[in-house]
């Protein structure tokens, strides 16, 4: 018993001696922090957001002396005090004098832009680039405009590259009298005024390609009221629309080849039959308000049945009105067309400068080839219907400025739609690219050898909280200048992605599953035969906002080159 005492009390002081020799971690006496800093590390709250100033001192946390803290990876030895301002996200690994196995300490947080704010969550501001203007060749260059103009109406010019949209990748400025306007990916557009100065020809560099138009008399022919029969409008006619038309079900109203259409300002057409556009690349159509500073309101299909067939036509300047019965889906503002349980087919058309949207249609079919929608709030919003989009070309939205607006100025937003859309470019949008979310019943998009570039925030925006099954797939596309190349964000378990052999180029972040809002993100994406090269802050970033977590369960890679390691992301291949 005796020697069993001693053996503890044996112990018990080679247990006190080693805990006197451990060493201990004696908290130093903070310094006065740098007077120039803004925060002191520990101030940084944890999953916080934060705007403006962010000059931190990083000397010390908790007391204790820094060795070496990572931002973002970026490795900082005895750190002092850094500059954080620059709008993103920052994930902080601090690494003081504890013993050196111990895990880090981690701060994470988001600097929010003082202008953009929530929208770009975790991201620095993206600006695109925009054109490099080139040098022009030999090329094949197409002028379209109305050969007969009335006096005193201005008249659009659209220039097209290689003979059809989307075969070209020239970016050329081209001049028309006294109108300079650029030629992005193979199209341009501008107006012209109808009076003894219309220019005899339009200038890209060192060649000239004429404009021959003619003149038509007064008065115009004056349609309105109701159509009380079919009606066709002679090839050639100027026709004017001073009041609201009619199209009665059951009645066709067509339009002759080389017809130029005014509309009075705010004035409809209620189109409950059919309503065709008879355009020829010799004599095309051309639609406009009567006034150059004003616009008409829209197509207005809501009866089951209704049709528009539209072929080399120019229509512009629509969308007078917003609000109320108008208040139409996000771009909250009439559309140049709108159709429900109704079609649309246009071929070799030209939408330019709406001041509302081009499309809204509601379980309606479209069909859209060789199309250009070229600057208005939105090119529209497509519910529950079926769509198919070729060799089209979807841009600035509202404009292709440098200057950034937060008014949903998407290229295009489809819910719950059967989409198909190939050889087609969705450019210079302030918001995104191609828009695909909302909705109930899922939905099924097809994006085949389509382009996406310089655009504000992501070239494809996926998402959709459905309980039912939601398919996208990119197959052969460019993702290029872009905020975000490609994102799966807001998601139901039920919402796939799939992206084959397709590049992201030069964007902000290339591909990105998570979302800037705080939604759940459910949704599986898999990429394959791609690349994901000299993006600015991320080649892949899997940020979930909702629980401020990288998420690695969500997404697949086979087969795909980046320009870094990704650690989370082993199979990545890296382009040497």
């Amino acid at each position: 018993m005796k020697s069993f005492q001693i053996n503890i009390l044996a112990l018990s002081l080679t247990l006190f001696t080693i805990a006197c020799n451990k060493p201990t971690i004696v908290p130093e006496p903070d310094p006065e922090p740098d007077p120039n800093a803004d925060f002191v590390l520990d101030e940084i709250v944890d999953k916080e957001n934060y705007k403006g100033s962010m000059l931190v001192d990083c000397r010390y946390f908790n007391g204790l002396r820094t060795n070496r803290i990572l931002v973002n990876q970026t490795e900082y030895l005895s750190p002092g005090t850094l500059d954080l301002s620059m709008a993103g996200y920052y994930r902080i690994e601090i690494f003081t004098k504890r013993v050196v196995s111990n895990p880090p300490n981690v701060i994470r947080m988001v600097v929010l832009d003082g202008e953009r704010g929530q929208p770009e969550w975790g991201l620095p501001p993206w600006t695109p680039e925009g054109v490099q203007i080139e040098a022009i060749g030999t090329q094949e260059v197409t002028t379209i405009y109305p050969r007969n103009i009335p006096e005193d109406i201005s008249f659009p010019l659209i220039v097209v590259v290689d003979g059809e949209l989307t075969r070209s990748l020239d970016n050329l400025k081209a001049t028309a009298g006294k109108e300079s306007f650029l030629i992005k990916r193979g199209v341009g557009s501008t107006w012209l005024a109808s009076d003894d100065q219309v220019p005899e020809n339009v200038l890209i560099d060192h060649r000239t390609f004429p404009i021959q138009t003619g003149t038509m008399a007064d008065p115009p022919l004056s349609l309105s009221g109701v159509l009380a029969e079919n009606t066709h409008i002679s090839e050639g006619t100027y026709l004017n629309i001073p009041e609201d038309l009619t199209i009665p079900s059951g009645m066709i109203l067509s339009i002759g080849a080389g017809s130029f259409i005014t509309v009075a300002p705010g004035v409809n057409i209620f189109n409950a039959g059919a309503l065709q556009f008879e355009g020829t690349a010799e004599s095309p159509i051309a639609l406009t308000c009567t006034n150059d500073q004003a616009y008409w309101g829209g197509v207005i299909g809501s009866e089951n049945g209704n049709r528009v067939e539209a072929s080399h036509t120019i229509f512009s300047r629509s969308g007078h009105h917003s609000g109320g019965e108008y208040d139409w889906g996000h771009a909250h503002r009439q559309a140049l067309f709108y159709s429900e349980n109704g079609s649309i087919a246009m071929d070799h058309c030209y939408m330019i400068d709406h001041i509302g949207q081009v499309f809204y249609s509601v379980s309606a079919t479209l069909e859209i080839e060789h199309c250009l929608v070229q600057r208005a709030k939105t090119g529209g919003q497509l519910n529950e219907s079926q769509v198919s989009i070729k060799h089209s070309v979807f841009t600035d939205f509202p404009d292709d400025s440098k200057v950034y607006k937060d008014s949903d100025n998407d290229g295009l937003y489809l819910i719950e739609c059967i989409a198909t859309i190939s050889h087609s470019v969705f450019m210079y949008a302030k918001d995104d690219g191609l828009d695909s979310g909302g909705g109930t019943f899922g939905g099924d998009v097809r994006v085949t050898s389509t382009r996406f570039e310089s655009i504000f925030h992501e070239g494809a925006a996926l998402s959709g909280g459905s309980s039912s099954g939601k398919y996208q797939i990119f197959t052969s596309c460019i993702f290029q200048d872009c905020g975000q190349g490609l994102e799966l964000g807001f998601s139901s378990r039920q919402h796939e992605v799939v992206v084959d052999s397709c590049s992201f180029i030069r964007n902000g972040i290339g591909i990105r599953y998570g979302d800037n809002y705080e939604y759940p993100n459910n949704g599986y994406i898999s990429v394959s035969n791609s690349e994901s090269l000299d993006n600015v802050s991320f080649d892949v970033w899997n940020m979930d906002r909702e629980d401020w977590i990288a998420d690695t369960s969500h997404m697949e890679f086979s087969n795909v080159w980046v320009t870094k390691a990704n650690p989370m992301y082993p199979q990545l291949k890296i382009l040497e």
